[in-house]
């Protein structure tokens, strides 16, 4: 009996052994599935708007991201009970990222239904869940084939090439996306004007362009878009030319002092290389940095009162706006640079002060290449002024300033031989002739008097 009690002892012995062998089995497999991979559980990311928009032309579009690999999308439009899918695709190469693009079936667009409940599914290929990791988007999908409704209310009577002006519109969409006024080869951002739907930008001609057309555009969500053109006068004007001599004292000087500030330039040892380097690349760097800045389109409160810009009293204009200068070396027919002045340079005494003629924000006081000490000033609506070779700069970035505030010394900084100030006036990053804003008469009719006729068609104050 001994014995078999024993042998039965052995039997439950092994069973337990076994029993603890299958749980570690159990245990390494559900650590291994939970580990591995393959079963990860994160599902995809559905990148939409929560209302969309499409047309009988334009699809509809969403963006489907997963941390391992997509497997599948389907898309399924709902409205009063009734379902309809119109897009279902299995992924059999892997990939992280799916940007889709549903073009619209005709049982859709031939429903006479404008609004529907939309659901996107998306599921990736891990064996978590058997069938994956899954997302869901809901949201709405509105089916519009009306383009918005643009109409003028006041714009500036004529544009100087090379000059700005201002132009007020109203563009209605109850799903507008985008409206901005195209010129050809610089686009302008308008604001929001004091009523829903209205809209006012400055706008400028940028002086190399030779042709102008001003038209209005809106976009709204379905990509429907309106091209509403304005009739505007076009004043053409012809920028003078100019030749000017490098000499080796201008090259060994100012230039060679200019490519020391910058490694790559002070390298060169070549005067004509030399040269080329500070007027032309230099030049564009300093520019673009200027661009850069000055495309910013702050709000207006209200009115937008400017006036005359005089920053240097009783001073000589002694260069004008959008002169194209060519550079020669020895004989005068061996032009080696050319460049473009897009500025007014006036001169009075050495040193004088320079003043803020109207109330802004410093945007920048660095010593900028070409144009040395320069400070740049938003007037808000996105007009810019911008004062360069200043010996001193007597304001800080972000200070507010008011008018008639002295705000830096005239000086030699930058590519300056004689003691001057380099004036320039920017219109959403597109320099414009100065002398318009210098005049009280050209300010009156093309700025002031065109939002007074806004302001009666509108009626508001």
């Amino acid at each position: 009996m001994a014995r078999r009690v024993r042998r039965g002892r052995r039997r439950g012995g092994s069973g337990k052994v076994l029993f603890m062998l299958f749980l570690l089995l159990l245990i390494g497999g559900g650590v291994f599935v939970y580990m591995s991979p393959k079963f990860e559980r994160i599902p995809p990311q559905i990148q939409a708007p929560k209302m969309m928009a499409a047309n009988a032309v334009t699809p509809f579009k969403f963006t489907v991201t997963d941390n391992k690999n997509i497997k599948s999308v389907k898309v399924v439009l709902s409205s009063g009970g009734k379902e309809v899918p119109i897009y279902s695709q299995n992924f059999l190469l892997p990939s992280n990222k799916q940007s889709i693009e549903v073009k619209l079936p005709p049982e859709i667009l031939n429903s006479n239904i404008d609004k529907w409940n939309i659901t996107i599914i998306a599921k990736d290929s891990s064996f978590w869940n058997i069938v994956g990791n899954k997302a869901v988007y809901r949201g709405e999908l509105l089916i519009d084939n009306t383009p918005p409704q643009v109409n003028l209310i006041a714009s500036s009577s004529y544009v100087l090439q090379g000059g700005s002006g201002l132009v007020i519109f109203e563009a209605k969409d109850n799903n507008l996306k985008t409206v901005y006024v195209d010129v050809g080869s610089a686009k302008f951002k308008p604001i929001k004007y004091k009523k829903n739907g209205v809209f006012a930008t400055l706008f400028a001609w940028p002086f190399k362009q030779e042709n102008f057309n001003l038209t209005i555009v809106a976009i709204d969500s379905a990509n429907n878009i309106t091209k509403y053109p304005v009739n505007i006068d076009k004043v053409h004007k012809k920028y003078r030319v100019s030749k000017i001599r490098a000499t080796d004292k201008f090259i060994n000087g100012k230039i060679s002092d200019l490519a020391r500030t910058v490694p790559k330039y002070a390298s060169i040892t070549d005067k004509i290389k030399k040269f080329r380097a500070i007027n032309e690349l230099m030049r564009k760097t300093n520019e673009d940095y200027i661009h850069s800045l000055s495309k910013t389109v702050t709000p207006i409160n209200g009115s937008w009162d400017i006036k005359p810009f005089k920053p240097l009293k009783g001073a000589k204009r002694v260069s004008d706006f959008g002169v194209k200068r060519f550079y020669y070396y020895g004989d005068a027919n061996n032009i080696i640079s050319t460049s473009y002045h897009v500025g007014y340079d006036l001169a009075s005494v050495k040193h004088d002060n320079i003043y803020a003629s109207n109330s802004g924000t410093v945007v920048s006081t660095k010593l900028n290449g070409i144009y040395g000490n320069m400070p740049l000033i938003d007037h808000g609506f996105g007009l810019f002024t911008l004062y360069g070779h200043c010996s001193s700069v007597l304001v800080s970035k972000g200070q507010k300033v008011t008018a008639g505030e002295v705000i830096a010394k005239t000086g030699t900084t930058g590519l300056a031989l004689g003691d001057h100030l380099h004036f320039g006036v920017l219109v959403q990053g597109i320099e414009v002739l100065p002398l318009e804003w210098m005049k009280k008469k050209w300010i009156k009719e093309h700025i002031t008097d065109v939002f007074k006729t806004a302001n009666k068609i509108l009626n508001v104050q």
